[in-house]
């Protein structure tokens, strides 16, 4: 009897799909560093090994299911040197003017002024920086609980949270905007406390630390503070499949969404862009399985009809 032939589950198809990218990406990467556009890091030697070690069977399935998180992070190193190179110019006095049409005034500092943390960080603010930090780690941890409890959804969340990172860091090149810190820096707006290296100056000088580590401060629109949260949200919601509870994950993006104005890092049109921007990178991949079923239906020849033999005369 001839063994059957192994397919590829559905949910594997993203990932898949995902390592021939990452693959061409790390050629095109260390072409960039061949020319002198862009620095070789430790990210970039580590991704070449990586995809190396993804051709050997026995580690092709570990190294294809956490790749992209470093692939995320080597894209992030060469978006600060390529950005001169593609950017136009910086949005300032624009988002800030259409946010006062909106609400009548800047949010990140009315916030500031009134509740707290113009001067430094509040006691209640902690909490926020703490959320707002947790972006680096968050999508790790969501990624390995839903590889332990429910691997066929693993290679779906990966492929969107890779797609809305690398989108994002696209519309970073095509519109970069200045966020109200910065903005408040240059007197476009009123007086604005970057809130999260404040706190971090606290502790032992990260704060320096973490504000000279942003290759793009340009890059807030959209929020990915936010649009990251919202994958992360809509995967789990999926991933547990049942029971009322599971729609309170809808609370991270919300809440975060208020983070990043309160903490002046963000204004709430780029919030706002940001919850749209991640529902749609996460429709995007959940919806690719189904479309590729039903093209690969539509494709089939239909079944031959076999007619009955015409009676005898």
């Amino acid at each position: 009897m001839l063994a059957a032939r192994t397919q590829p589950l559905p949910s594997s198809r993203p990932l898949v799909v995902l390592q021939w990218c990452i693959a061409a990406y790390a050629v095109g990467s260390f072409g960039l560093i061949a020319a002198h556009k862009v620095g070789l890091t430790s990210e970039h030697a580590i991704l070449l090994v990586l995809v190396a070690a993804g051709a050997i069977p026995r580690f092709r399935r570990l190294v294809r299911d956490w790749l992209p998180f470093l692939f995320v992070g080597v894209m992030f190193e060469d978006l600060g040197a390529v950005q001169p190179l593609i950017a136009g110019s910086v949005h300032a006095s624009g988002p800030a003017a259409f946010e006062r049409a909106i609400f009548g005034v800047n949010l990140a500092p009315w916030l500031e002024q009134h509740l707290g943390g113009l001067h430094g960080p509040t006691w209640w603010q902690v909490g926020l920086v703490a959320e707002y930090l947790a972006h680096f780690v968050a999508p790790i941890a969501a990624g390995a609980w839903i590889w332990w409890r429910c691997r066929s959804r693993f290679g779906s969340f990966v492929a969107a949270y890779t797609l809305v990172m690398a989108a994002g860091f696209g519309v970073f090149l095509l519109f970069p905007e200045m966020p109200p810190w910065l903005a408040a820096q240059q007197g476009l707006i009123a007086p604005v406390q970057r809130v999260v290296v404040a706190a971090l100056s606290h502790l032992g000088g990260f704060g320096q630390v973490y504000s000279g580590a942003d290759p793009f401060p340009d890059g807030a629109m959209p929020s990915l503070h936010v649009a990251v949260p919202m994958v992360i949200a809509l995967s789990l919601i999926a991933a547990l499949r049942r029971g009322r509870r599971r729609w309170l994950w809808l609370l991270y993006p919300l809440t975060m969404s208020f983070t990043v104005v309160d903490l002046g890092e963000h204004y709430v049109a780029d919030a706002v862009v940001g919850l749209a921007f991640g529902a749609l990178c996460w429709a995007a991949v959940a919806g690719t399985p189904r479309l590729l079923r039903r093209l690969g239906g539509s494709r089939r020849p239909a079944p031959a009809v076999a007619l009955a033999p015409l009676p005898e005369r």
